[in-house]
C-alpha cells in the first residue's frame, strides 16, 4: 500500500479576517471642526448648546387596553376592552400612573397586595365612560384618591370624626 502524506497540523491561532470584510467596520474619522468641538468642550471654553427641546407627546396609554396589548402580569394578549392601563390625565395635562397594562381576569383575581384598594370591574369602568381611569393605590396621589372616589369623601370623614356631637357644640346627655 502506498504511504499516505502526514497530516498537516492546524495552527490554533484564529484566522485573519479579510480587510474587505463586511462584519469589520469603523467608525468615521471625526472632522478637525469636530475635534475643535471635543477640545473646546474638555477646556470649557465651549459655548454651551443649547437644549434641543423634544415634542411633548401626549400618553396614550390611558384607559381601555387595546387590542393585542399584553397584561404585565400574565403576559396574555387581550381582545378589545380586554384590561385597562394603570395611568390619568390630570386637568392640568400631567399624565400620570405606571401606565401598566392589566387584563380583567388579573384585575379580579388580584388581591390588596398587588392592587391595594383599588380595583374595579368592567362593567364599572364602562359606565364610567370616555374620560375612565385607574390607577393602582400606590400610584395615586392624594388628588388622585380624592378625584377617583369622589369629592364627598372629606365630608364623610368629617361627619364619622363629629359624629359624637349634635352640631351645636352639644352633648347628648346635657
Amino acid at each position: 500500500p502506498a504511504a499516505s502524506p502526514p497530516k498537516r497540523r492546524r495552527s490554533r491561532t484564529p484566522r485573519r479576517k479579510d480587510k474587505g470584510s463586511k462584519h469589520e467596520s469603523h467608525p468615521p474619522a471625526p472632522s478637525v471642526e469636530d475635534k475643535m468641538q471635543i477640545w473646546a468642550k474638555l477646556q470649557g471654553i465651549a459655548k454651551p448648546e443649547e437644549p434641543k427641546e423634544e415634542p411633548k407627546v401626549e400618553e396614550k396609554r390611558i384607559g381601555w387596553l387595546p387590542e393585542g396589548e399584553h397584561c404585565v402580569r400574565c403576559g396574555k394578549s387581550v381582545v378589545e376592552q380586554g384590561g385597562i392601563y394603570c395611568g390619568r390625565k390630570r386637568p392640568n395635562g400631567e399624565c400620570v400612573g405606571c401606565f401598566e397594562g392589566i387584563c380583567w381576569k388579573c384585575m379580579n383575581k388580584a388581591g390588596k397586595k398587588e392592587f391595594g384598594n383599588v380595583k374595579t370591574s368592567k362593567t364599572e369602568f364602562a359606565s364610567l365612560g370616555a374620560d375612565a381611569w385607574w390607577m393602582h393605590e400606590k400610584c395615586m396621589s392624594p388628588e388622585d384618591k380624592r378625584s377617583y372616589f369622589g369629592e364627598d369623601d372629606e365630608e364623610e370623614d368629617q361627619k364619622k370624626a363629629g359624629s359624637d356631637d349634635e352640631g351645636d357644640g352639644k352633648f347628648l346627655w346635657m
